[in-house]
């Protein structure tokens, strides 16, 4: 496993790490029993793992109950992240509800603090419900300077937003975005990424594969249309790449790896082959400029 500096903090984290929406099972297609995320945990930190990423709004808290009791006693040295928004519902952005969705989670977490607390989705709080007054931000200094988490994140969709927000402050410390980045879709790169860069925010990639339309979804979504705009896209990249070493999604997560402005890609693995897999890419062996050039010349 290699590691990255996280942005302005002193943290060296696994470049592959661990997204915690999947691990524990999902409500539409199966619940797993709270022994697999422990395994899966357990793999994680085998495997060199060392950043846990979750949310409360992940299987309505589940995610956040298993992976607490997964790394309860663990003694290597880890980081945690969780996020604020979404539940308790209507989550309406204000200090209060700021706080009570939080010290929800540090009890579903059985914890005391995170390492990491984040916006999640900071388009639904809109610039007003971050930097208004006795809004997400205020609270989330509250809770920094209680010790109850060291520092401050930012998700969503809206790369403008996130750019201007990451602009504006120095407050966060990292940036996740998803769906935005990875060989069919290259928005963050030129949204985000430079501000995140000038301001030294690290930038965590979730969905590199797009959701599984450059790995083992592929068949299945576009079987139902899902992403269909970029089937023509898809398409041409497979022809590109089929006679490179390796499949695609081993080239995905090397051609994102390649970026030295990525600091994290989380992966979605369900199970504990998939992690091994995800993180087999960690070895430090990178696209060439000549073939990342070629793939980002597809239109």
């Amino acid at each position: 496993m290699q590691y990255r500096r996280f942005g302005k903090t002193d943290w060296q984290v696994s470049e592959i790490s661990m997204g915690g929406s999947w691990f524990y099972g999902r409500p539409e297609y199966g619940l797993l029993p709270v022994s697999h995320g422990v395994a899966m945990v357990e793999r994680a930190f085998e495997l060199g793992i060392n950043y846990f990423d979750t949310a409360p709004l992940y299987g309505q808290g589940r995610s956040e109950k298993v992976l607490g009791h997964a790394l309860k006693g663990v003694t290597e040295r880890y980081y945690l992240a969780t996020k604020v928004g979404y539940p308790p519902s209507p989550y309406d952005y204000t200090r209060d509800t700021v706080w009570r969705g939080f010290e929800a989670s540090l009890q579903r977490l059985q914890r005391d603090s995170v390492d990491l607390v984040q916006i999640h989705e900071a388009e639904q709080a809109g610039w007003d419900g971050i930097f208004g007054r006795g809004r997400t931000l205020d609270a989330l200094r509250e809770i920094r300077e209680q010790g109850l988490a060291q520092h401050i994140g930012l998700t969503g969709s809206d790369l403008e937003l996130m750019r201007d927000v990451l602009a504006e402050c120095d407050d966060f410390v990292s940036v996740i975005t998803f769906l935005k980045y990875d060989m069919l879709v290259q928005t963050a790169r030129e949204i985000l990424l430079p501000t995140a860069a000038a301001r030294d925010v690290a930038v965590i990639l979730a969905s590199p594969l797009h959701a599984g339309l450059l790995g083992s979804k592929r068949d299945a979504w576009m079987a139902q249309g899902r992403y269909a705009d970029l089937y023509p896209k898809l398409e041409k990249l497979e022809a590109l790449l089929a006679d490179e070493e390796g499949d695609m999604p081993d080239h995905g997560l090397r051609y994102l790896l390649s970026d030295p402005r990525v600091s994290v890609i989380l992966t979605g693995a369900a199970t504990t082959d998939e992690l091994a897999i995800s993180t087999a890419v960690s070895d430090g062996r990178h696209l060439s400029r000549e073939l990342i050039a070629k793939i980002e010349s597809i239109n």
